[in-house]
């Protein structure tokens, strides 16, 4: 993982740097901390609106989707870098573009997947003006940085080398197709690869690599789209850049990076649901329905987790049930993916119409 990663892991080492039952004690209890900030600031924000139970909602979608991820919550630091984006997001709304350039570097140097929110959140930093988009770019910067230096003596990058060995995870979308055809006779191996679960096979070896072309094809598409829609959004006087649209940019950028993957660990979900629960806040934000659609999409195929893993078969191997389940989970965010990709041409058109109705007025004497 990236160095900034050892940041998270230097408190409950300094608490119990020799007994490893007292430093996960520590760690879980770091990471409830992190989990029960970003329930504070989905319900801080809810309660400010004072609509009554609509505005509770991304509270009980993350909190919900939390509870069916329980059991990887207090293992992983997942939800530190959710955090970080989730703070970028606001920090850029409320016009904090330094702090939000800075905090979006420290996420993408703890968990390599938030450098993906970068140029869309530098492009609404952009958009709402030069000054912003200044600003943002220096807190990146800043921030990025120490990575530099510390790469020309200490070659961290290289961590990205192991995720380059790695097959196709069980969890993958085309893992999971393989598996499946498995019960109709085709042949397919579920064995443990270092320290997850691939599939094997003469088939699974044929489609590796289109499976990679397909996710980077994706994913950079999908990045595309997301920062063509932030460039074109209108700016904040006119009260359209509220959280709710660039979570859901952001959350198109995340869940077409994890749908489309050969790696899919039930742990990226921690990524997605923040997200998701941020882009559900847009009721009066005027989001596309079908953007809304996918980010409910993405807390559906969180909460059905649980129905195939933890359990004995993910180890061995899954039956045809639960395979079926992981097919469906895998299927829905293809769908979330196509759902917000559509949301993020929908909003950026509308923009567009919006500044060329308003170029067309007449100007009126004073």
């Amino acid at each position: 993982y990236p160095p900034y990663s050892l940041i998270w892991f230097l408190v409950p080492y300094a608490w119990s740097p020799d007994d490893v039952q007292r430093f996960r004690l520590a760690f879980g209890l770091e990471i409830w901390f992190v989990d029960a900030a970003i329930k504070s600031v989905l319900l801080w924000r809810a309660l400010r609106a004072r609509d009554r139970f609509p505005d509770l909602i991304p509270f009980f979608v993350y909190s919900l989707g939390g509870a069916a991820l329980g059991h990887l919550l207090l293992m992983k630091y997942d939800l530190v870098p959710a955090l970080l984006s989730v703070v970028a997001v606001l920090a850029v709304v409320r016009r904090y573009p330094l702090l939000g350039g800075a905090t979006t570097a420290l996420a993408a140097g703890t968990k390599a997947y938030p450098a993906l929110f970068i140029p869309i959140l530098a492009a609404a930093a952009w958009r709402r003006s030069a000054a912003d988009g200044r600003r943002f770019a220096f807190g990146v910067i800043v921030t990025t940085l120490p990575l530099v230096l510390l790469a020309g003596w200490m070659p961290w990058w290289r961590f990205a080398a192991f995720h380059d060995l790695r097959g196709l995870e069980v969890g993958s979308l085309m893992a999971s197709v393989i598996w499946a055809l498995r019960f109709a006779g085709v042949d397919a191996s579920w064995s443990l690869v270092g320290t997850s679960n691939e599939v094997g096979g003469p088939l699974a070896e044929m489609l590796f690599m289109p499976a990679r072309m397909f996710w980077i094809a994706t994913t950079v598409t999908c990045v595309g789209i997301a920062t063509a829609a932030a460039l074109r959004m209108r700016a904040a006087s006119q009260a359209e850049c509220t959280s709710a649209p660039l979570a859901m940019l952001m959350l198109l950028a995340a869940t077409a990076f994890v749908a489309s993957n050969t790696v899919f660990s039930p742990q990226f979900h921690l990524w997605l649901i923040p997200l998701a629960a941020l882009a559900l806040e847009g009721r009066h934000a005027s989001l596309p329905r079908i953007g809304v659609r996918g980010a409910w999409v993405v807390f559906v195929a969180t909460i059905i987790v649980p129905t195939f893993y933890p359990t004995r078969e993910y180890a061995e191997g899954l039956g045809l049930w639960r395979t079926a389940v992981l097919v469906l989970r895998n299927v829905l965010l293809l769908y979330a993916t196509l759902c917000l990709a559509k949301a993020a041409i929908a909003l950026s058109e509308e923009r567009g119409r919006h500044a060329a109705h308003v170029a067309e007025l007449p100007i009126q004497p004073r």
